[in-house]
Formats: C-alpha cells, structure tokens, sequence
C-alpha cells in the first residue's frame, strides 16, 4: 500500500515577507522675512528765513504821500503776528517795525499794533498823528520778526529810499451865507491846530459868486 503526502502550492506561496517603509520626509525649512520697510521720510520742515517784499502806501506816488496814509509791510511768507510789533506809546523806537525821519532817533508813534492781512503776509501800521509835510520817512524791519515756523529774518531790512509826504493841504470851506450875492468875493485862510497846541496860518484866499 502507497501513501502520498500532498501540499497545496498555494500555502507555499504566502509571503512572510514584510515590507516597512521607515522613510519620513519632513520639510524643516522656514521661510522667514524679517524685513522691515520703515518711511522715516516726512514732510521737510521749513527752514527759509522770510524776507521784506516791499514797503508802500497807496499813493502810487511815493514822492507825494498823503499825511495821513498808513504804511504797509509785506513779507515772503505768512508771519507769526506776535512778533510783528511797533511803537504805540511814545516817539521810541521800538517794536519790530519802526517808521522814522531822522534816521531812527525818534521813529512815528502808531495808534494800534500792526494789522494783519494777506494771509498774515502783509501789515498795515496806522500813524497816531498826521504825518509832516514835505517829509521823507524810512521804514526799518529788525531781525525780532519770524516766520509762522519761527525763522527770523537772517538780517535787518532798511527801506533806504523811503517815502516823502505831500505839500497838498485838503480843506472843506463852508459858506454860512445860505444866499451868496452874485459878483460877491468872499475871502478865506486856513489856522492850523496840531496835537500840541501850535498852530499856524495859510495865506488868504478868496472867490466871487458868479
């Protein structure tokens, strides 16, 4: 009697192998920006010392200047107004602005501080009193004005050629007489009464009713 032991090729071909992938990728790498882009540019601040434009009246004439016009300063540039001063109390010379006839031993007194205008650009300054007929004044700016970024002006500004006041006297004449007689002459003068009390006659005048 024959035995025979048979086995499936199939149980031989179980695979007892394992195959382990261990293999790890890791992505490490960091990409940092650390830049830092920092605008410490701004706007430039103003350092223009302001200069003298002019110096006028509104006479287009400046050799024949009304006795009682003002005197206009106008700047570069808008002006801080607190440092733009002038004399209001006496014959002194003081303040910022001054406006003198004998080269700045006395200077004109003025009613009030100057006022402002033109975007702070021009200033206005008002005489206390008449101005004196056939007068040259000159006008000074000192280095005490700033800018509104608070530059002064870099030097002291002389008006050299100044302005010179008029010999034209202005004077309304009233006649009481409601009923002038026709071929009358009628004479008149003119008293002239300063702030101190001088005083002064014109020569005599006259005209006929027509």
């Amino acid at each position: 009697m024959g035995i025979y032991s048979c086995s499936k090729k199939d149980e031989v071909d179980l695979e007892e192998s394992t195959s382990t992938d261990n293999s790890t990728t890791t992505d490490n790498s960091t990409t940092t920006d650390n830049s830092t882009t920092t605008d410490d540019s701004s706007s430039s601040s103003d350092t223009t010392a302001p200069t003298v434009s002019s110096v006028t009246t509104t006479a287009d004439n400046q050799s024949s200047v009304s006795i009682t016009d003002n005197i206009t300063v106008t700047f570069s540039e808008a002006m801080d107004t607190t440092s733009v001063t002038t004399s209001t109390s006496d014959t002194n010379c003081a303040g910022t602005i001054r406006v003198s006839h004998n080269n700045f031993s006395t200077c004109v007194r003025m009613s009030s501080e100057p006022v402002s205008s033109n975007s702070n650009r021009t200033f206005t300054l008002d005489p206390y009193d008449n101005l004196t007929r056939l007068t040259t004044y000159k006008t000074r700016v000192t280095t005490g004005v700033k800018d509104t970024a608070g530059n002064a002006m870099s030097s002291q500004y002389d008006n050299s050629t100044g302005f010179t006041t008029d010999n034209i006297s202005t004077a309304k004449i009233t006649v009481t007489d409601s009923s002038p007689i026709s071929g009358r002459t009628y004479y008149w003068k003119v008293v002239a009464t300063d702030s101190k009390g001088a005083s002064s006659e014109s020569e005599t005048w006259s005209f006929t009713v027509q």
